[in-house]
């Protein structure tokens, strides 16, 4: 019989441990209030342990659903609360492109976890090594102490050479040959690749993934011989329109004002000599780089006209009356050049440039219907 009442200090250890638990299995935090009055029935209610709660126990004794904290024994007694329940870790396999389901305890060691999956899958302990949050896991660690919550992924990676020989191209080209080992981040060997090449390396994919820098190499299953590459990762950008529209375009830091321009160009058909790109007050070159203005992840540039442009907005009626639905946008110009003795540059249609040869009704243009003209 467990009659005597648990001591404030005992209980709030108690209180604690399972608190502890109920954050390691990602309860929401509503529901991580424990009272000392709690049974087991009620946490069952809650649906906070159902399938294992025979595994629930207290001074080695199995505890039942009526039986309250309070009553759970005295100071001499062992707690063990936050050991009580298994969940779930996902132990991804990288090499073999798969990931099978491990139970554990918080309590249980690497070391244990690695003889689960060696009972599982046939794979001696010595023979692979567990990378958790990008680096290399001691076998005497506690699965809590890392942290390691219920259904983390935990990457399962083969014991290869400890050195490798790999290969890393600049964006020159130029490729230079490394020694180094699986267990280095990405961020080492791009300060060893920078030392030979002399610069300093930007992002490093391996077949076409992008490597965090804070991550070794085991997690990315590299081998003997692979070919690293630096590249400019693509990042979006918008482009605000004279006409107030916002294009999303895909660019890198090595795009230039140019390469921006012809994409505009893609969309929306505006002629590229046609087009003056703006960021932070200043006109851009099209001959520079986007990495020379800073310009960066969802930065805003605006499209406007070249300074020698002139924009009027015009209905169709009031062009020509010898307008018919066989005029064709060169017609157009002409007929807007005889009328204002100035040469038309574009026509353009609910923010798109017309094309020359296709003619108003094409495109669905009827007489009611306003042209932007640009001198």
């Amino acid at each position: 019989m467990r009659e005597k009442l648990v001591p404030i200090s005992l209980m709030n250890i108690i209180l604690e441990k399972i608190a502890e638990y109920l954050h390691l299995m990602d309860i929401e935090k509503e529901d991580r209030k424990v009272k000392p009055t709690e049974t087991i029935k009620n946490f069952n209610e809650k649906g906070i342990i159902s399938e294992n709660i025979q595994d629930c126990s207290f001074s080695s004794q199995p505890l039942k659903d009526d039986e309250r904290l309070v009553y759970l024994g005295n100071l001499t007694d062992h707690v063990v609360v936050n050991n009580f329940f298994r969940f779930k870790l996902l132990v991804k396999i990288p090499s073999e492109k798969r990931t099978i389901v491990v139970e554990a305890r918080a309590l249980d060691t690497v070391q244990r976890i690695k003889s689960s999956i060696q009972l599982r899958e046939g794979i001696e302990m010595d023979q692979f090594s567990l990378v958790y949050e990008g680096k290399l896991i001691e076998e005497d660690r506690i699965l809590s102490s890392l942290n390691v919550k219920n259904e983390s992924t935990i990457c399962l990676v083969f014991c290869p050479k400890d050195v490798l020989s790999i290969y890393v191209k600049a964006l020159t080209g130029e490729v230079v040959k490394l020694k180094v080992k699986v267990t280095f981040t990405v961020a080492d060997v791009k300060a060893i690749a920078g030392g030979k090449l002399g610069s300093s390396v930007g992002s490093l994919f391996y077949l076409g993934q992008q490597l965090e820098d804070s991550k070794i190499l085991a997690c990315y299953d590299i081998k003997e011989e692979s070919m690293l590459e630096m590249l400019h990762p693509q990042f979006q950008i918008f482009v605000r329109t004279w006409s107030g529209r916002t294009l999303t375009l895909d660019v890198k830091q090595s795009s230039t004002v140019q390469d921006v321009k012809d994409k505009i160009f893609q969309k929306l058909k505006i002629p590229v000599h046609l087009q003056s790109i703006v960021f932070a007050g200043k006109r851009l070159e099209k001959g520079r780089d986007l990495a020379s203005y800073s310009i960066q992840k969802h930065s805003t540039l605006c499209m406007v006209f070249a300074p020698s442009s002139t924009i009027m907005h015009m209905k169709v009626s009031k062009i020509s009356r010898h307008i018919s639905h066989l005029t064709t946008v060169r017609d157009v110009k002409e007929l807007l050049r005889s009328k204002k003795g100035i040469p038309v540059k574009e026509v353009l249609f609910e923010k798109a440039a017309l094309h020359d040869d296709i003619s108003l009704d094409q495109y669905g243009i009827h007489k009611k219907a306003t042209l932007a003209i640009v001198y």
